[in-house]
């Protein structure tokens, strides 16, 4: 079956973030690393305006890979690669293969579950945003008004919303 009717079916996770932050979807396999970006992007609730950064097998690929397929790196369920959205700040991902589908024509590029909220840009990495959710729990804090207005009020960083992640990705147009 050639690599373009397959469906990889991926989970993405935070590296380090307690709970977890992750996020189960499916892509072509033929997608190329550019266009993964922004989907990685949408799936997890960035922006994607960040600079980024995949690493394979503890490799760093330059932008000669961003035509590269994601079906000339991961082959079997369990392979995985490493993102970095906004390295400045280090945002770490684990992307694994956990399955590979033949294509229905459904929609491909689909989020099917998450758990917990994407931390705000305004974080740097994993332990800013811990301290980001100690401040906001904290109504002695003096920028305790600043940082909800920063965020928004209406934050939660226990509620992934599933609608949401998929209107992102369905503005993408893949």
């Amino acid at each position: 079956m050639p690599s373009d009717a397959l469906v990889y079916q991926l989970w993405v996770e935070i590296v380090d973030s307690e709970p977890p932050i992750w996020r189960r979807f499916t892509v072509p396999s033929h997608l190329s690393l550019a266009d993964f970006h922004p989907v990685l992007a949408a799936v997890m609730g960035w922006d994607g305006q960040a600079p980024y950064q995949f690493k394979y097998q503890g490799q760093p690929l330059g932008p000669e890979a961003a035509t590269r397929s994601l079906a000339h790196l991961l082959h079997h369920p369990n392979d995985d690669l490493l993102y970095t959205y906004n390295p400045a700040q280090g945002w770490l991902h684990k992307v694994t293969l956990e399955a590979i589908h033949p294509s229905n024509h459904g929609p491909e590029v689909q989020c099917l579950e998450g758990d917990r909220h994407c931390p705000p840009e305004i974080c740097d990495g994993v332990w800013g945003y811990d301290e980001l959710l100690e401040r906001l729990n904290d109504g002695e804090d003096p920028e305790y008004d600043q940082l909800w207005q920063a965020i928004g009020y209406d934050f939660n960083p226990d509620i992934f919303d599933l609608a949401a992640a998929n209107q992102r990705l369905q503005q993408l147009g893949h």
